[in-house]
């Protein structure tokens, strides 16, 4: 058992940590996805919504400062200071994810 992270059998969030080759289909914009296995979060285009989509890779419900403002960062790199983060938990609301919408002016 790898105590580094925590990873639980068939969460599918944290299937794609495991096993990233197999498990994204959509765009992937941060990290490469051969860095995967050394990132705290991944963000990709959500597969029902078509919105990025940032996943957290421990399975937890709660972010540290440290995590957050490194999530902050490469959203607002990514796609502009005028973005807004939003948690919703749809189907899986132990494993901390959120959406990147980026506000009109």
């Amino acid at each position: 058992m790898n105590l580094d992270h925590i990873l639980v059998d068939g969460c599918p969030l944290c299937d794609i940590f495991k096993d990233p080759h197999k498990h994204i289909k959509t765009k992937l914009y941060y990290p490469d996805i051969n860095s995967i296995n050394s990132t705290d979060f991944i963000i990709l285009d959500s597969k029902d919504t078509g919105v990025p989509l940032i996943i957290v890779r421990d399975h937890v419900s709660d972010l540290n400062k440290t995590i957050w403002g490194r999530i902050l960062f490469q959203s607002r790199r990514l796609f502009g200071p005028n973005i807004r983060l939003v948690y919703k938990p749809r189907k899986i609301k132990d494993h901390y994810h959120c959406y990147v919408y980026t506000i009109k002016n």
